[in-house]
Parts: C-alpha cells; sequence; structure tokens
C-alpha cells in the first residue's frame, strides 16, 4: 500500500551505502531526478530502498545541499564530481555555495586569524590583569613607607629607579596617571593621609619625590 504521509522516510542504496531521509525533503524539489523517482518508483514498495548508480560519499553531499542549500565538501570528495552529479540528477547550483577543499584555504586563513586575535586580545587583557595587579601592589607598598614615614615625622617619601624599578613604574603611574592617584589616593585615605604632589628628578638619578600630608589639614 502506497504511503502518502509527508513525514514518511526514503531509503537510498548509492554505491552500496544506504541512506534515509525525510520524503517532505523532495517535495521542495520535485523537478529533480531524485524528486520523479520518489513520485514514480519508491511509493510502489516503501521498504525497498532505491538503488542510485552514483558515489555514496557524493551523494551523502548531495543530500546535504538539498537540505541547507550550501555545502562545504570534505577532502574525499572532489568539487568537479560533486557539481558533475548535482547535473546528473537536475539539481541546480547556481544560487547555491558550494566550497570545495581547494578552496577552504582562505577560510582556514581567517579563521586562524581569528583565533590569533583572539589569542592576542586575551594576552592583552591578561597582561593588562596582570600590569593591574602589580601597580595595586607597588602602591600599596609605597602606602606603608608614607605611614611609616608620616610616623617618624617626615612627609616625603623617595623612591628611587635603581632601588626598586617597580616601586618606580607605580609611582610614576601616581604622577601622569589620574586613574593611578586615584588610586593611590583612596590608599593613602584610609590612613588619614593625602597627596601633595610626586615630583621627578632626575639629575644624579632617576627617583620621584612623594609627598604628602595629613588630610584633616
Amino acid at each position: 500500500m502506497a504511503n502518502t504521509d509527508a513525514q514518511a522516510t526514503v531509503k537510498f542504496n548509492a554505491g552500496g551505502r544506504l541512506f534515509e531521509t525525510s520524503r517532505s525533503l523532495f517535495g521542495q524539489h520535485e523537478e529533480t531526478m531524485l524528486g520523479r523517482l520518489i513520485s514514480d518508483t519508491w511509493l510502489e514498495d516503501s521498504t525497498k530502498p532505491i538503488f542510485i548508480d552514483r558515489d555514496g560519499d557524493i551523494f551523502a553531499q548531495v543530500l546535504n545541499f538539498l537540505r541547507y542549500g550550501s555545502v562545504t565538501l570534505p577532502s574525499n570528495v572532489p568539487k568537479d564530481m560533486f557539481l558533475r552529479d548535482l547535473d546528473y540528477f537536475g539539481i541546480s547550483h547556481e544560487s547555491g555555495t558550494v566550497v570545495g577543499e581547494t578552496e577552504k584555504f582562505p577560510l582556514r586563513v581567517k579563521e586562524m586569524l581569528d583565533k590569533l586575535a583572539r589569542i592576542d586580545s586575551d594576552a592583552k587583557e591578561l597582561e593588562r590583569k596582570k600590569s593591574g595587579v602589580k601597580l595595586q601592589q607597588g602602591l600599596t607598598v609605597i602606602t606603608s613607607l608614607c605611614c611609616a614615614a608620616y610616623a617618624r615625622g617626615y612627609k616625603q617619601v623617595d623612591i628611587e629607579e635603581r632601588k626598586d624599578p617597580d616601586l618606580y613604574n607605580a609611582a610614576g603611574k601616581v604622577r601622569n596617571d589620574p586613574a593611578g592617584k586615584e588610586m593611590f589616593q583612596n590608599m593613602l585615605s584610609q590612613y588619614g593621609l593625602t597627596i601633595k604632589e610626586v615630583v621627578a628628578n632626575s639629575l644624579h638619578y632617576n627617583a620621584r619625590f612623594i609627598r604628602f600630608d595629613d588630610a584633616s589639614k
């Protein structure tokens, strides 16, 4: 008895490989050879695979092309042979996209470049975070030095590059970067101190003088 259910499946034997797919797929391609085979042959015996004397690997991609309207071919399916089979089945490929193995190279390059860009972006973000942590650690040490100096009656801390480059760079952030200055001021404020100025000296050696005072004054 013929099966007219639009959701029924149809079976193919292509080059010894068995395929089963929805019959409704071919309802969209009735003008093709496969569409005609379904209407003329398959309804006579729904249990018997329709024999297709073509390569099974290529036929698998033909089905994918019918499903999606485009296909990226694996390495074992040459593009010219695939297009030949589309013509054989009467399937138009003018409006579809067919990407062969040799055409994948630009796509792979783009994918690689995109991946490298993501890696570079992640690396920069990690470096930024590390730099932020390093700055915070440096300013924490400088804050401690300021508190210790203030306890001894001093209102200035000298940071020499030759003795501690990291602290010297952190002091530079306080002097030149508003965000660094704000971070340092917040730290000092916890101890009732405030920044007065950060002076650079390079007459005899690179140093930065951090001057501070009681925040209540």
